[in-house]
């Protein structure tokens, strides 16, 4: 939710806050990850980053990477993608410049926080408007709170603040950027004959011990990979689930022993009007304690009375949760301040806390406890399992009286592909199934090894089939068509050189190109140093910047080589807008490279530390 009203927002918070979190780690030493931290994943000078925290940010960084991957992207996935460490660098990150900013005294005000939460573009309504309404919708769909928006406003502003005050230093003389803007904008002109290998004459077949000599000298391309034979064993949590059971008396100890997550806390049904100061609240408040209703007052007033629903006390603004809790129903609060503005509020309903019977919860609870007992049988089975094999038991006998289930593939290489071609399919985590199976010896059975999926597995080698090159008669027609294709390239590059050589000499290239049948000639559009935009090769675009008109370079393009030769240069005119873009691009690159060396530099002030090992462990693949 922050996130989105931090991209939104047009302040100078969006402009220079997050800076940091896009900038290199590299600034990190080695030494800086440590063990023995005990329960807290990081320490940022005297600051401690606990598991809940790293794991909450990551999962809000998952479900924003979802919407732009999907929703089928797993957890495990985004770790794979790095996902867990970036957001551990931007924690840390984060904390040190608040660390900073705090040991220089810098505490936005109440008044600068409302502010800037009024200006979010996302609070505002379709009259482009700050909606307190719209603002706690948005909260309460994204699990947050009034006051926890305040607190993180706040924090933003202050290390936007720091950095503000660091990388207002990175500015790019226009002299420069005029420099810089000529260097990019500079265009050329060129004649191009291209030479397409399919231009060339077909070669004369090869004699047997040529195409044998080439067929071994590319050995690598024409080499099967090593196949081996794998008998698999798969132990999942459902496949020894179906008999546990139940009692009436272990659902009864786990309730008790999970009370406190069955209870609902009292709830509150509030309307609210939100006046910029305390006079106009009073006038609200008066109205309606002479009969009108808040809906009535606030309009009045130029107000909206905005309908919170039901809260619990953690979801107001610390300002509020007394007065609001301290109300009876139906009556009307006097004027409360916050960092919002000035509140009158009243209590609609009142729905007292409770604690949910088990005959509530008593679903939830069975599922959670077949759910454990499955995933804790599964170690014990695994374990047995492991044992019988040790014990002398083939892998079929063990996956039996494990209830296991066996899979057989006749044949697969390490990426998971059949001779044929086809992925193999049916084996969970396959990638790890293949890498012990290809660390085995022949008719060895690897241990029990659990995989990312909640399961086990155990995978036997019954045959290997070693890489081999493929012999010269099955693939024949392959080879003979590969090396006739290098023979027409080679070709292709020998006659573009040739007719880079007579572009030299001042021939036409238009007559030169129709020398060559299948040849190509075209002046080519305007183009820049980006051979992207000019849909040129890299090298023949860097030839030609370093040449003078006239010039001739020769490169490998797409279609076949190609010889060219420099016709013009058109110098780049700097024009106010072009150079604004070049500077504004470039100091935002010199702020970067500023706040990555300020936050570097802070480390040496507030050490970090990252217990290495109590993340692996607490996201180590069940």
């Amino acid at each position: 939710m922050l996130q989105a009203i931090r991209s939104t927002a047009g302040s100078w918070i969006a402009k220079i806050l997050f800076i940091l979190l896009i900038a290199s780690f590299a600034v990190w030493g080695i030494g800086d990850f440590t063990r023995g931290l005990g329960r807290h994943v990081a320490e940022v000078g005297d600051v401690q980053i606990t598991p809940q925290e790293l794991d909450q940010e990551f999962r809000d960084e998952v479900t924003r990477l979802r919407r732009v991957m999907g929703a089928d992207l797993t957890a495990e996935q985004a770790r794979a993608f790095g996902l867990l460490e970036r957001t551990l660098q931007q924690m840390v990150q984060r904390t040190l410049v608040s660390l900073a900013g705090q040991d220089k005294g810098l505490m936005p005000s109440d008044a600068m926080v409302a502010d800037e939460i009024r200006r979010v573009p996302v609070f505002h309504n379709q009259l482009g408007q700050f909606d307190p309404d719209l603002m706690r919708a948005l909260l309460r769909q994204n699990g947050m709170t009034e006051q926890g928006l305040v607190e993180q406003v706040r924090a933003d502003m202050a290390r936007g603040q720091l950095l503000g005050s660091v990388s207002i230093g990175a500015i790019l003389p226009t002299t420069l950027a005029e420099t810089l803007f000529r260097f990019r904008n500079e265009k050329r002109v060129a004649d191009l004959i291209t030479v397409p290998a399919t231009a060339m004459p077909e070669p004369a077949a090869p004699d047997a011990s040529v195409l044998a000599q080439y067929h071994q000298d590319r050995a690598v391309r024409y080499t099967a990979p090593e196949y081996r034979s794998l008998t698999v064993a798969k132990l999942t949590a459902e496949a020894i689930a179906g008999d546990i059971t139940v009692s009436d008396a272990d659902i009864e100890q786990a309730y008790s022993a999970r009370a406190s997550e069955f209870v609902a806390p009292e709830r509150r049904a509030v309307v609210q009007a939100v006046l910029p100061d305390e006079a106009a609240a009073k006038s609200v408040a008066d109205a309606v304690a002479g009969g009108a209703s808040l809906e009535q007052a606030a309009k009045a007033a130029a107000a909206e009375a905005i309908d919170l629903g039901e809260v619990t006390r953690d979801q107001l603004l610390p300002e509020l949760v007394e007065p609001v809790f301290g109300l009876s129903q139906g009556a009307i609060s006097a004027p409360v301040e916050s960092t919002l503005g000035w509140h009158v509020l009243t209590v609609r309903g009142i729905t007292p806390g409770h604690e949910r019977p088990l005959a509530e919860v008593r679903d939830q609870v069975v599922a959670d406890l077949r759910k454990e007992r499955a995933l804790d049988r599964l170690y014990e089975v695994a374990n047995q399992m492991d044992d019988d094999l040790a014990g002398g038991a083939t892998l079929e006998e063990a996956a039996q009286r494990a209830g296991a289930e066996i899979v057989r593939i006749e044949a697969v290489d390490s990426r998971g592909t059949t001779p044929a071609g086809t992925p193999v399919q049916d084996v969970p985590a396959l990638p790890q199934v293949l890498e012990t199976a290809f660390a085995l010896p022949s008719g060895e059975t690897g241990h029990m090894t659990e995989t990312d999926a909640q399961g086990y597995f155990a995978v036997r080698v019954d045959g290997v089939q070693p890489a081999a090159l493929k012999p010269l008669e099955t693939i024949r027609e392959r080879v003979l068509a590969d090396w006739t294709a290098e023979q027409r390239a080679a070709a292709a590059r020998t006659k573009a050189d040739e007719l880079a050589a007579k572009l030299r000499e001042g021939a036409d290239p238009a007559r030169l190109a129709a020398t060559v049948p299948g040849a190509t000639h075209a002046r080519s559009e305007p183009f820049t140093r980006r051979p992207e935009a000019a849909a040129l090769p890299a090298s023949l675009v860097e030839e030609l910047f370093g040449a003078q008109p006239g010039g001739v370079a020769v490169a490998d393009g797409r279609e076949g080589p190609v010889a060219a030769r420099l016709v013009e240069i058109i110098p780049a005119v700097p024009d106010a807008a072009g150079v604004k873009v070049i500077r504004d691009t470039t100091e935002a690159t010199l702020a970067d490279d500023l706040v990555t060396q300020y936050v570097g530099g802070l480390q040496r002030q507030f050490p970090v530390s990252v217990n290495r090992g109590l993340i692996d462990s607490l996201y180590r693949p069940e």
